[in-house]
């Protein structure tokens, strides 16, 4: 069988949102690294004690309640360190003969490898919102996972989606694309009954 290889991104849309959420979400961090920092001076250096009584239970309590909270607002830093980059993701989705992988790319820059799922795994394709992708959400056995950072498409893609037997279980994954990553899938597979029955009489 000829090789065939097809590959398509989608980033977040309103990137001027995006900036603005990851500069806020920086400063915070900032702030609250500089916060837990001046706690853990305060703790070791500014909680007063009488040299003549020493240390004595209070100054102990003193002295731990500003560790936690050194360590609260230095944990609430790294959360909010990590999150910032949660706001540039893409996607992407790269169909080589046989195996689609799909990876999360967070900032442009570190990469996560999602899923890799071989055509014998695909269960059904189609549209999101098609009366088969509401009957198989209800499965209970089935979990859906957004491929996606946006909640509208491009003007040239749409919310597919393809439900598959992953190694986390049956998963629908949803993803952002144009049809012709849909098509490359089917034809490769050529599987009747993969495509929803209802796809072309919804297709634009």
């Amino acid at each position: 069988m000829q090789e065939v290889f097809y590959e398509e991104s989608v980033g977040t849309h309103n990137q001027s949102s995006a900036k603005k959420k990851y500069l806020v979400y920086k400063i915070l961090s900032i702030i609250s690294t500089v916060m837990g920092i001046f706690a853990i001076f305060t703790a070791l250096f500014g909680v007063s004690f009488d040299a003549d009584a020493g240390i004595t239970t209070a100054v102990i309590i003193a002295v731990v309640m500003w560790l936690v909270f050194a360590a609260l607002l230095i944990a609430f830093a790294v959360v909010l360190a990590r999150k910032k980059h949660a706001f540039f993701l893409s996607y992407d989705y790269t169909f080589v003969s046989g195996d689609l992988r799909i990876s999360k790319v967070f900032n442009n820059r570190r990469r996560k490898h999602l899923y890799s799922i071989s055509m014998d795994r695909i269960i059904k394709i189609g549209r999101v919102g098609s009366d088969t992708y509401e009957k198989t959400k209800r499965s209970p056995d089935t979990k859906e996972d957004i491929l996606t950072p946006n909640t509208e498409a491009e003007e040239d893609k749409e919310f597919f989606y393809i439900y598959a037997q992953t190694n986390v279980g049956k998963r629908i994954l949803v993803l952002e694309c144009r049809q012709q990553l849909l098509f490359t899938i089917v034809r490769y597979m050529n599987k009747p009954g993969i495509l929803e029955t209802e796809f072309n009489k919804i297709s634009k």
